[in-house]
């Protein structure tokens, strides 16, 4: 039982990315302002990507431990339970369909995510390095219908540019501003201006 409501925002992101899991095997991601809730957000996609799979599971990567938990401790607000599996949080389970890890130790126990995964969600997507690739490639060659997902307030990378190779508004990105990017699409971005105008922050 859900016991959380989801702001308008935070339901129009999980909405499009449900819409996106649907129509799309290219990873994507959302670009969320500071203060914007991700960590729900990222509980309530996770709880709609196991849905739709009939009960499969949805890894969640975070580059720290408290990262980690703190996305664990929303994930159990919304009235559903998850496993965290991460060495400097203490615990190594995937008893749960929601699981919530850091890279190193999940890389380190990759075959233990390659049957029964339908998604991976990248918290501070910006981060993303070969370490999360690799549990990713490795995920998708067991499951090649795996979904991606990044979620990030700042999905510009210095050097490389912009994360993503098409905009919201479905602009393809120039290459001088978009260089390689991981992920094919940003879905939607939520302004600090769209919380001032709802009334959240």
């Amino acid at each position: 039982m859900t016991t959380l409501s989801f702001r308008p925002y935070q339901q129009a992101c999980i909405d499009k990315a449900i819409h996106h899991a649907r129509t799309s095997l290219a990873p994507a991601v959302i670009d969320a302002a500071p203060a914007a809730g991700k960590s729900y957000m990222i509980a309530g996609i996770s709880d709609a990507l196991t849905t739709m799979s009939g009960g499969k599971k949805v890894l969640n990567l975070a580059p720290s431990k408290e990262l980690v938990m703190q996305n664990a401790e929303k994930m159990l607000l919304t009235g559903h339970p998850a496993s965290i599996f991460s060495s400097s949080a203490g615990s190594k389970s995937t008893r749960h369909n929601i699981v919530f890890g850091t890279p190193l130790t999940v890389k380190n126990s990759i075959s233990r995510f390659l049957s029964g995964y339908c998604a991976v969600n990248v918290d501070e997507a910006h981060g993303i390095t070969p370490t999360i690739i690799s549990i990713i490639d490795a995920m998708r060659e067991a499951n090649p219908n795996l979904r991606v997902f990044g979620w990030s307030g700042t999905p510009f990378r210095l050097g490389s540019g912009y994360i993503y190779r098409v905009d919201p508004d479905g602009r393809i990105m120039p290459e001088q501003q978009a260089k390689d990017p991981y992920f094919d699409k940003c879905l939607h971005r939520v302004s600090a201006y769209e919380m001032l105008e709802q009334e959240f922050i």
